[in-house]
């Protein structure tokens, strides 16, 4: 039996859901993930899943589409009606088309590029379940293929969202209004909830500046959307290995 989110964990969870109201209130979303189903996810990892990943599974559900495309997760199993990839499988289907996914990290999603994102959940050692942005590679754990991107899941969906919400300004009715009650809805600071092009030199520096915000204990979040994956294994291991400076 896996622990129950924390009190702030559950807080923040309860934010996200909040805001995946607002953004398609008629969404007829998969989840709802059983016991069953997360059972057998963890039998085909070998490990728990990460507690954020089950309860967003059991909450918002994989095979969701939010974003206009520029966010997924992925169902923890194969699910009638929702394609894959699949969190349980879904590491062992990427390498299999040579993409670089370290043994340490849970596949749980992707972005509208195809880049896809998981959390580092080592089998057996305690560590911190950061979220890393994996890259195609060739496997050898010097090529640098990863980029940490936040410091737990609801962090990156806090981030994502409040950068990408700006995918849908011109969505009928009322784009803008919608990105003011989603931002608002997730707290982002006044200096953040500009048009991410007039606030600084590129869309890619305002979602840089976001992620930053919604992972504090991150001293060096180094993803630059424009720069590609600059962290070895070892590199992100050493950061998920250390405590976090409070």
């Amino acid at each position: 039996m896996q622990p129950d989110l924390s009190p702030e964990d559950a807080e923040r969870l309860d934010r996200l859901l909040r805001v995946v109201e607002l953004l398609d209130p008629d969404a007829q979303l998969p989840g709802g993930a059983s016991d069953d189903e997360i059972d057998e996810a963890e039998r085909k990892l070998g490990r728990p899943i990460p507690a954020q990943l089950r309860e967003w599974s059991r909450t918002v559900g994989g095979g969701s589409v939010l974003l206009g495309g520029n966010l997924r997760t992925y169902a923890l199993v194969k699910t009638r009606l929702v394609p894959g990839p699949y969190v349980a499988t879904a590491r062992n289907a990427l390498r299999s088309r040579e993409w670089f996914v370290p043994e340490e990290v849970v596949p749980f999603g992707a972005d509208a590029g195809g880049d896809v994102f998981g959390i580092w959940a080592p089998r057996d050692e305690a560590a911190r379940p950061l979220v890393v942005l994996i890259g195609a590679g060739d496997g050898d754990e010097e090529v640098p293929s990863c980029a940490v991107v936040a410091e737990d899941l609801f962090a990156f969906l806090q981030a994502w969202i409040a950068h990408y919400v700006w995918a849908l300004e011109d969505a009928e009715p009322g784009g803008q209004e919608l990105i003011d009650e989603v931002q608002e809805e997730l707290e982002l600071p006044l200096d953040l909830q500009g048009v991410p092009e007039e606030m600084a030199r590129s869309a890619g520096q305002h979602l840089q500046n976001v992620l930053r915000w919604s992972s504090p204990t991150l001293d060096q979040l180094v993803y630059d959307p424009d720069k590609g994956w600059p962290l070895s294994v070892q590199d992100v291991r050493e950061q998920a290995e250390a405590l976090p400076d409070w």
